[in-house]
């Protein structure tokens, strides 16, 4: 074991995107700029909704989409949710969606710098 201190946050929340691929970038870039900072991204993640399983003449159709994941504290949570759900479109049927998971804890490498002000705060 390290003799380094773990920085465990609690006051975080996931929130996890499914949209159509090609939407990433516009995504984390709106995300970043009202102040979210951590993010991941998977591609091509196959889903089935309605529009899939009818497909045409009742033939499936698989289709593909990216999985953001980003992770917020509670003051920046519905901003960002905001944003993300704008800059996606998710208000247009069949673009994907958004959820967000409360984190008990999540565990990270903190600066010095970043706790020190953080105390002073």
């Amino acid at each position: 074991m390290s003799d380094q201190n773990i920085t465990y946050l609690t006051d975080v929340y996931l929130l996890t995107v499914i949209v159509q691929t090609g939407m990433v970038e516009d995504i984390l870039k709106a995300a970043r700029d009202v102040g979210a900072t951590a993010g991941a991204i998977s591609h091509h993640a196959r889903g089935i909704g309605l529009r899939e399983r009818l497909g045409l003449v009742g033939v499936a159709v698989e289709t593909e989409k990216d999985v953001i994941s980003v992770l917020v504290s509670s003051e920046q949570r519905d901003l960002v949710v905001e944003t993300i759900y704008r800059a996606a479109r998710l208000d247009t049927p069949g673009r994907g969606f958004i959820y967000v998971t409360p984190l008990e804890k999540a565990a990270t490498y903190v600066p010095e710098s970043i706790m020190q002000r953080m105390k002073e705060e």
